[in-house]
């Protein structure tokens, strides 16, 4: 199930990125925790203030934190992401969880991007319906690596 992100899955969501095995499948960087808590700060700030339409919400299996998964808007596009700890690849529930996001946001066109090595991810978001509009070479930024990555759209 999904349900809103809370300030008590901070620490959970934080060991989950942090942790370098996922860091190199999603070819992006560690933040620091300041970084991180910052970031969680101003989508809570943006939720109690009504400013912001980013929906986040956490992966829940039996009751037990598996990740997170979420819309925003980005530039003038809707884009979907989703990570899950380690312990819980290989077990389809990222592909459950994209499909009960997308039962909840009837957003179209939806975006998503991903490394080109993450066969996973694009396992789950073509299962989904989503297709390769392009794949680029992305330079490095301030949270991802120079990547080759795929951008799929959602219509």
């Amino acid at each position: 199930m999904l349900r809103d992100v809370q300030p008590a899955d901070l620490p959970t969501l934080f060991a989950f990125e942090n942790d370098p095995t996922w860091c190199a499948m999603a070819m992006v960087k560690s933040r620091s925790e300041d970084e991180f808590r910052a970031a969680w700060a101003n989508i809570f700030d943006g939720w109690e203030s009504g400013t912001t339409d980013v929906i986040q919400k956490v992966i829940l299996v039996d009751g037990e934190l598996c990740g997170t998964i979420g819309c925003h808007r980005l530039n003038s596009r809707h884009v979907v992401g989703y990570g899950l700890g380690k312990a819980y690849w290989g077990r389809r529930i990222a592909s459950r969880a994209l499909g009960l996001l997308l039962a909840e946001v009837p957003i179209r066109p939806l975006h998503a991007t991903t490394a080109a090595t993450n066969a996973a991810s694009i396992r789950v978001l073509t299962k989904h319906g989503f297709a390769i509009e392009k794949t680029r070479i992305a330079p490095e930024t301030r949270r991802c690596l120079a990547r080759e990555e795929m951008i799929l759209v959602l219509a």
